[in-house]
């Protein structure tokens, strides 16, 4: 996304080129009747002032910057209990849930490599170690999170097998909240749970203790979304607890419906994986640099112009007080994620400029 910014500069300090050079200090061609009022045929706000002396020091030049939206950060944390070897009814059929799960993460991670940075997580660890064993409690993370890691992520999960005892769902998200806690940058991080069942260690109040690691992991700004891999009926609510907890539940106008994302199918799996991808795509804009006017810097979709929102509803606004990223909300982002990144653009006029 080529977004189009202007500064403060003066004629021998302005780059029409938009490399960011310092120019030869010729004036550009000077577009009659800019800024009387007039539409400018060139269409570009912040060019010379026509009525400037020739040498006289104006406010406004223009550089041109490649910015990108921020992609979402996903830590995928994957059930790899021996059970997963089941086929979807719980029994010892084919195809397995593993069969199933593992192309279908491998086909959204793949096509979701620019929209998304991933990283993975298993649990529990080792091979028949024994249930809820010290040696099964998750510890590492497999995969780090990184830009462009699909191939890397999805070649670990093809190394993967089912062959692990419990279900320590809970520690497994406590290790990836410590994990995540690490990364020291702005992009938005998620947690998204795969598992086939509910948590099963500690053995004493794994349901609720797995509820309390989801709830924290919110609490840290960590929100998690929870896929049933074809999970049983009596699964279901130790699941939806789980879903409602990670603050990303399942969207569904029956109110008896499972909060969380079900899948017993490979392509049912996929349209659950494609769904919270989705919802988390970032409508968040990194900016080279602060405006140098604040309150004058407009935002386009398309030929579409969006409008400063404060209150994040429908709009667009800064993210902190060092105004080097933009989000956009409500409407505006919805036609980003139809459109593609590609049609943003941000322009950084001075103060007399009309934007708009």
């Amino acid at each position: 996304m080529l977004a189009a910014l202007y500064g403060c500069a003066s004629i021998n300090e302005g780059d029409d080129s938009g490399s960011g050079e310092p120019s030869s200090g010729e004036p550009g061609p000077v577009d009659p009747g800019y800024g009387d009022g007039t539409e400018d045929p060139g269409g570009v706000p912040g060019d010379l002032d026509p009525d400037a002396d020739p040498g006289e020091s104006v406010d406004c030049g223009r550089q041109n910057f490649n910015v990108e939206r921020r992609p979402a950060s996903i830590l995928l944390v994957l059930d790899r209990s021996a059970s997963m070897q089941d086929d979807p009814s719980g029994d010892e059929g084919t195809p397995s849930k593993w069969d199933i799960v593992v192309p279908a993460l491998q086909e959204v991670i793949a096509a979701t490599n620019e929209a998304a940075s991933w990283g993975l997580k298993v649990f529990p660890q080792g091979d028949r170690t024994g249930t809820c064993t010290e040696e099964s409690f998750p510890r590492d993370i497999l995969i780090p999170i990184a830009g462009n890691n699909a191939p890397t992520v999805n070649q670990a999960i093809s190394s993967t097998t089912p062959e692990g005892d419990g279900t320590p769902t809970g520690d497994a998200i406590n290790k990836a909240v410590e994990y995540l806690q690490t990364i020291q940058n702005d992009d938005p991080k998620y947690i998204l749970l795969a598992t086939d069942g509910d948590p099963s260690c500690p053995k004493s109040d794994s349901d609720e203790f797995a509820v309390q690691a989801v709830t924290n992991a919110a609490a840290a700004g960590f929100h998690t979304f929870v896929v049933g891999i074809a999970s049983q009926e009596s699964k279901v609510k130790a699941l939806d607890g789980l879903a409602v907890a990670g603050l990303e539940p399942r969207q569904d106008p029956d109110p008896l419906a499972p909060k969380f994302y079900l899948a017993a199918t490979k392509d049912e799996l996929v349209t659950s994986l494609l769904t919270i991808t989705g919802e988390v795509s970032t409508c968040l804009f990194p900016l080279s640099a602060p405006p140098p006017n604040p309150d004058h810097v407009g935002v386009f979709v398309g030929d579409e112009a969006v409008m400063q929102d404060t209150t994040g509803t429908n709009g667009w606004n800064y993210t902190g007080p060092d105004m080097t990223t933009i989000q956009l909300y409500g409407a505006a982002c919805e036609q980003v994620a139809s459109s593609g990144a590609g049609a943003v653009k941000v322009i950084f006029g001075c103060k007399d400029d009309p934007i708009y």
